[in-house]
């Protein structure tokens, strides 16, 4: 195959292109069409794996051609997250960078992080964001919410092992009670870094074992925290709504807490699989 076009429909965020419709593998056809000409709404796990694709894709010496959203809204919204900045030389893309507006509700536009001074930075602008609009029960997830994105971050920057390597975060605010964070990495995934601790797990094991108190691929009871901290979190806030997704490998994760009470808990194997590790945490407030 010389030429895949990915074409996003109309709904643009929603599964199976949050963690299925945009393939993130080790080998590419030559080129690559990402067709964005029809969504009218992207959620931001779909422009970091989009950013990751275009990466990671290019770094193989595939040659990319985005085509922009025919609606004005959608376009100045890629803009705002930054989605065409940096990108390399054998992508190309009509799309501008742009500063959001306030209007805009971006929290953080599409960043790529390469070292832990980066996660060290984000974590400063994390703090800062929940200052300014995490008000109520979402405040109480603070905390919870920089540890976690730090330590995903910083085993990404250090433990990834791609050809472009670092770590992927966007963030989005949908109104005063509605927020996504997502980040991603092209590393080596959850089963083969729980795998230097825990060997012989299948995929679907190692990511429940991951999301459990203290379990690492360092082998160190003092990591281990990052997953169970968001998850203790959404409970103890209280919050109306709060859910976890994570894809890697041949594995997903789901985890869903309605007014503090775990509604659902389900880890899960699948056939293809996703280079890295991707994670999304909506949070929605009374």
């Amino acid at each position: 195959m010389s030429e895949l076009v990915v074409r996003l429909s109309e709904d643009g965020g929603v599964n199976p292109l949050w963690g299925e419709g945009i393939a993130l593998r080790d080998k590419y056809p030559s080129e690559i069409v990402l067709d964005l000409r029809a969504i009218v709404f992207i959620d931001p796990i779909t422009l970091i794996r989009m950013r990751g694709l275009i990466d990671v894709a290019c770094a193989t010496g595939c040659a990319i051609e985005i085509l922009s959203p025919r609606g004005s809204l959608m376009r100045n919204y890629l803009e705002w997250m930054r989605l065409g900045a940096d990108l390399p030389t054998n992508c190309t893309s009509d799309l501008e960078t742009l500063d959001s507006p306030n209007s805009s509700k971006v929290l953080i536009p599409v960043t790529r992080l390469g070292s832990t001074t980066d996660v060290t930075e984000l974590e400063r602008v994390l703090e800062d964001l929940y200052l300014a609009y995490f008000e109520g029960p979402l405040a109480l997830l603070a905390d919870a919410f920089t540890r976690t994105i730090g330590e995903i971050s910083d085993n990404a920057t250090t433990h990834g092992k791609s050809p472009v390597g670092g770590a992927y975060v966007a963030a989005q605010r949908y109104s005063n009670k509605r927020c996504v964070i997502a980040v991603g990495d092209l590393g080596i995934g959850i089963a083969d870094h729980m795998a230097q601790a825990y060997a012989g797990l299948d995929d679907e094991t190692a990511i429940r074992l991951a999301t459990k108190e203290g379990k690492s691929g360092t082998g160190d009871p003092q990591r281990g925290f990052g997953y169970q901290y968001v998850i203790d979190g959404i409970k103890d806030a209280r919050i109306k709504s709060g859910e976890l997704r994570i894809w890697s490998g041949h594995s997903r994760f789901r985890l869903l807490a309605q007014d503090g009470v775990q509604a659902r808990r389900r880890a899960w194997a699948i056939d293809e699989s996703t280079k890295g590790t991707w994670v999304r945490v909506e949070l929605v407030g009374q």
